[in-house]
């Protein structure tokens, strides 16, 4: 295992039977467990059974990271509208999963399963659950619940039509097969070899995937179970089909940007820290998240966990009122929305007014804004354009990338184009430094040979259809900026380009129905271990996040799904590589095949980028504990999960 400041970069794959069981091995007997003052009440009002009861017989041990904590308090964060749900996942609802990330990103450690039984092709994966855990309604989570997910939903063809399975959970093109083994044991068997499938099951939209469809709940909704009334259902959702039915009633992979998403219903069970009190529905102001009182970790001293008894998410119209909001003092913990560059001053220089410290924080991304023309466009004109490559080329040259960075980073930062990090040991200079030197003649040159060289009266460049060259430049609040400087650019050479902020929420729907022009996002793939598990910007393996070709990696996923289009032979090249890089044995063998993948990808040229990304800070209260003293930030990590939020308290 190698690492490189702090951040996991490489961890092998299994080569060998093994039986692994990671983590604290403390044992309490059944009258030494404690709860929650707000819990024990509930106890003594007859309204909860008591703590022994509510955990299983062998509860997940957590060793605080500064000290024991102590119960109580509201964990105070903003979120910037209602649909900035990624933040609720990665603290409360979404990311405690079958395996975890260690703290320092270094590989993966047991969670709700306490061992995993790996065979040495790394074909099979058995998962023994914790026996006793139980949804926050008080029923049994067993290998029924991981199997409705594993095989009536993920494995599924019609379901599957609707909500294509994520490439994550295959090898060699085709989707695990589950079987039940007993009633806290399940087995996932893959066609070849997947060695990086757990740290793959630790990544963001992955990770809380098994357990978070109750079948006691779900099942009504499902064909194999509800033979009366299912179209009924349907018709009274207002829906065409079971799967559309059971995508509103139980969410679906990747659903985390949807207000409809049943994790943000009060009577949803969960298996997580928190489950939601006061949700969208009930509010336009704040979102309250309480205790789950049947959580399944203690600490050292068999405490259950969380400490912490409510997690409040204000909601504001933009990032500058978080920043505010944060530099009053009355936001406890948080990185998101405090990253850029511009509020820097206003957080450092109120850290005492604020009550708060800084912590250094490390994005594990290639790049800190990617820009990503739709090469899948629903309009076939806009989907040719954008698919031209001397096209693309010539607006990276359009962009005056030291201007962004001194106007925007206060001239901390290094130009780049989407490569992974110099510090990587995948780094290719090439790949970072191609077409990033500012030069309206260069990009007018190539934007010509692109075949684009007549222009209206106006100055607008023609596209193949003798008509103008429109661009919506539609990009969410923390992107308005560095946006706006680049949009500007590209008028400069002659690109008829709208553009204006977008709401999230409608960016989301847009993606998702795929009539986005353009989307500004974080690059992901800077580090080894990130790359290796979110290649997705340099090969399009997300339906949702590889937002430059969603319908090219819906057909990896399923080329028989409606919206489906068929990719060009060099992406299809990359899918065999990533397949075969996925089933790989060794080091030398992954180098190999993604250093080929990065080599296709450099001469593909599908993504922009604008400078590698600068570390960045989180807030914390001084008074906000058992948080360490450095932080990885990353959507595959996901921040701030593996830290363990159950275990952060108010001192």
């Amino acid at each position: 295992m190698t690492r490189r400041k702090g951040i996991f970069i490489f961890v092998p794959v299994v080569l060998a039977v093994c039986s692994l069981l990671l983590g604290a091995a403390t044992t309490f007997s059944k009258s030494k467990y404690s709860e929650a003052p707000m819990l024990a009440k509930l106890v003594q009002q007859g309204k909860l059974p008591p703590v022994e009861q509510r955990l299983p017989e062998n509860p997940l041990v957590v060793t605080p990271i500064e000290r024991t904590g102590k119960y109580g308090g509201t964990w105070r964060s903003g979120m910037r509208t209602i649909a900035d749900l990624g933040l609720v996942n990665r603290e409360a609802t979404h990311h405690d999963g079958l395996v975890r990330w260690k703290v320092d990103m270094s590989g993966w450690k047991p969670n709700v399963a306490h061992k995993i039984d790996i065979n040495k092709t790394a074909t099979e994966y058995t998962f023994h659950l914790r026996k006793g855990i139980k949804w926050s309604d008080g029923m049994p989570f067993t290998a029924d619940d991981v199997m409705f997910w594993a095989e009536d939903l993920v494995g599924n063809a019609e379901y599957g039509q609707k909500y294509a399975p994520s490439d994550r959970f295959k090898a060699g093109g085709e989707t695990f097969k589950a079987q039940k083994i007993d009633d806290y044991t399940v087995k996932l068997t893959f066609a070849k070899g997947y060695g990086l499938f757990l740290l793959n099951m630790c990544t963001g939209e992955a990770n809380g995937e098994p357990i978070r469809y109750p079948k006691h709940v779900l099942k009504k909704y499902h064909p194999r179970y509800n033979k009366t009334n299912l179209d009924k259902l349907i018709a009274e959702a207002g829906v065409g089909s079971w799967p559309e039915l059971m995508g509103i009633k139980g969410g679906y992979f990747n659903s985390h940007g949807s207000t409809a998403d049943p994790r943000y219903d009060p009577n949803f069970p969960v298996i997580l820290p928190y489950k939601i009190k006061i949700g969208p529905q009930q509010t336009t102001t704040a979102l309250l998240y309480e205790r789950n009182p049947y959580y399944w970790k203690v600490d050292t001293e068999g405490n259950q966990l969380p400490y912490i008894d409510y997690q409040e998410y204000t909601l504001y119209n933009d990032a500058d009122a978080i920043a505010l909001a944060a530099a009053n003092g009355q936001i406890d913990f948080e990185w998101r929305h405090l990253f850029a560059p511009k509020y820097r001053p206003l957080i450092v220089e109120n850290q005492k007014k604020g009550n708060y410290r800084i912590i250094p924080t490390k994005f594990t991304y290639a790049n800190d804004v990617a820009v990503k023309l739709n090469l899948n466009h629903k309009d076939a004109v806009k989907r040719e354009v954008f698919q031209n490559k001397k096209f693309r080329i010539g607006l990276s040259h359009a962009i005056d990338r030291q201007a962004i960075i001194n106007t925007i980073y206060a001239g901390v930062g290094e130009p780049a184009n989407i490569s992974p990090l110099p510090d990587s040991g995948l780094y290719r200079e090439s790949m970072a430094k191609q077409y990033t030197e500012y030069s309206v003649d260069l990009a007018n040159k190539a934007l010509d040979a692109a075949g684009y060289s007549k222009r209206n009266s106006r100055g607008i460049r023609l596209g193949p259809d003798g008509k103008p060259i429109r661009i919506a430049f539609e990009v969410i609040g923390i992107y308005v900026d560095v946006g706006e400087l680049i949009a500007n650019n590209w008028k400069a050479v002659g690109i008829d380009v709208h553009f204006s902020e977008i709401e999230r929420s409608h960016h989301a729907t847009q993606i998702f129905a795929n009539e986005h022009d353009i989307v500004l996002w974080s690059g992901d793939g800077g580090t080894r271990g990130d790359l290796y598990l979110n290649p997705r910007i340099y090969l399009p393996t997300s339906p949702f996040e590889s937002e430059h070709a969603t319908r090219w990696a819906l057909w990896n996923q399923n080329p028989d799904a409606p919206e489906a289009m068929e990719p060009p032979a060099d992406v299809k090249r990359q899918f065999e590589l990533y397949d075969q890089f996925k089933a790989a044995a060794t080091e030398k063998e992954q180098v190999r095949l993604m250093t080929e993948i990065l080599k296709i990808s450099e001469e593909q040229f599908h993504v922009m980028g604008i400078l590698f990304p600068p570390l960045t800070i989180t807030i914390a209260k001084h008074n906000f504990r058992n948080v360490p003293k450095t932080l990885i930030n990353s959507w595959a990590y996901p921040s701030d999960s593996p830290v363990g939020v159950e275990q952060f308290f108010f001192d």
